[in-house]
C-alpha cells in the first residue's frame, strides 16, 4: 500500500520536505511507518524515537495498523513558553 506521510517541525526541517511517499505491507503498523521513514530519510532517523504517529489526526500506539488510514503524520515533541 502507498501512503503519503506528512512531516512536521524538526522532522520537516531535517528532511527538507513536508511529506514523503512510502510503500508498506498490508499489515503495516505505526512502528513500520517510522522504520520506513528512517530508512528512506537517514537525516531524520535520530529524531524519530521521540516522535508520535498520527493516523487521520489521532495519535496512535506503535502497534496500530495503518491500512485504513487516509492520512499519516509524524509529529515530534513540541514545547513552548
Amino acid at each position: 500500500m502507498k501512503f503519503n506521510v506528512l512531516l512536521f517541525a524538526a522532522v520537516r526541517e531535517a528532511a527538507d520536505a513536508d511529506a514523503i511517499a512510502i510503500e508498506l505491507n498490508d499489515d503495516a503498523t505505526a512502528k513500520d511507518v517510522l522504520e520506513e521513514v528512517a530508512q528512506r530519510l537517514p537525516s531524520v532517523s535520530g529524531l524519530l524515537p521521540a516522535c508520535r504517529v498520527a493516523l487521520d489526526s489521532r495519535y496512535v500506539a506503535p502497534d496500530t495498523a495503518v491500512a485504513a488510514a487516509t492520512e499519516i503524520a509524524i509529529i515530534p515533541p513540541v514545547s513552548g513558553g
